[in-house]
């Protein structure tokens, strides 16, 4: 009977491969910021997006429509389903889509949660406007936070665990990347 390879063994090889897809996705990505059609490039945006999530084996899910609307997609976290956003505008959004994402994710459930993904970031106005009065149910990643992903300086499983972690302890929906690699929640939980 053989032996199964040691796990130090496929860990390298599996590593390897994520490095060099990351990378092709890193590649797309500078590619899509040049498209002067931002149609084509939000699309586009979802379709590396979802790779991205794949990549992680976090389960996505494509775009798809209920009851008449629109969500760009979802993935698994930790045994959470998530919805997600995407927006690749020339500037930081108004708290208009930031309202209707929010609206989209109350009315699935109670333990509903999101990610709105604009890549350039969102506004002062908005982010008190999608915090006032309410809970948030959400976090915005903007394009930098993106590009460290791609670029791996932290995986994507530990970008969306601190900022799971920020949103549930201290409802912060918008935290710059560098308060992030400060949090102690990082050590020990790269996948």
């Amino acid at each position: 009977m053989r032996q199964p390879d040691p796990p130090s063994t496929k860990e390298p090889a599996k590593n390897h491969s994520r490095s060099q897809d990351l990378e092709k996705l890193k590649w797309e990505f500078f590619q899509l910021a040049e498209e002067s059609d931002r149609n084509r490039a939000g699309l586009a945006l979802e379709s590396l997006l979802n790779r991205l999530f794949q990549l992680f084996e976090l389960q996505p899910r494509s775009p798809f429509r209920v009851l008449g609307e629109q969500i760009d997609g979802s993935f698994v976290l930790d045994g959470q389903v998530y919805l997600m956003e995407s927006k690749w505008e020339k500037a930081a959004l108004s708290e208009a889509p930031l309202l209707v994402f929010r609206g989209k994710i109350e009315a699935k459930s109670t333990f509903t949660r999101g990610v709105f993904i604009a890549l350039h970031d969102i506004s002062e106005p908005a982010r008190d406007a999608i915090t006032r009065g309410k809970a948030p149910s959400f976090f915005v990643m903007n394009g930098h936070d993106l590009l460290m992903i791609l670029s791996e300086t932290i995986s994507l499983h530990d970008f969306l665990r601190q900022r799971v972690r920020l949103l549930g302890e201290e409802g912060r929906v918008c935290v710059p990347f560098a308060e992030l690699l400060l949090k102690p929640s990082a050590a020990g939980q790269s996948t």
